[in-house]
């Protein structure tokens, strides 16, 4: 059908925050890996359980909250250092995950997909840039 009337269409200029809204009870920090409950929820990531959701842009507590009380602004593109023990620049470009909201790891097992390590800027920390398009290698 054709429109008769002038309207509104929502346009997202930026596309490296995303907003969520945020799981009952959950309590996240600015800075926590996020993952998404199974209703489609942000949470701290809990391995993988969850899908991944991005970086959090900022704090949000929901404790005593419902699911969907509150809102939770997330990064969803760019890169961004973090540690991870071990790394060393032979691991650029090599897969990565989350075991929680605050840990890295390169192993896949139980864990979630988060990205790809693009430089290791010194010992055990990495730049990490974020995957959304495609599931773990």
């Amino acid at each position: 059908m054709a429109l008769t009337a002038n309207r509104e269409v929502p346009r997202y200029v930026d596309q490296e925050i995303a907003e969520y809204a945020v799981e009952a009870n959950a309590k996240i920090y600015k800075g926590a890996i996020l993952g998404l409950s199974a209703d489609g929820h942000a949470q701290n990531v809990v391995a993988v359980d969850n899908k991944f959701a991005g970086i959090a842009y900022e704090a949000v507590d929901n404790t005593g909250g419902a699911d969907a009380a509150k809102k939770i602004r997330a990064y969803v593109a760019g890169d961004f250092e973090f540690p991870l023990a071990g790394a060393t620049k032979a691991n650029i470009r090599a897969a990565v995950y989350a075991s929680a909201d605050d840990t890295l790891t390169l192993t896949s097992t139980s864990n979630t997909y988060v990205g790809q390590i693009v430089d290791v800027p010194s010992a055990a920390v990495i730049r990490l840039r974020l995957d959304f398009a495609r599931t773990a290698p």
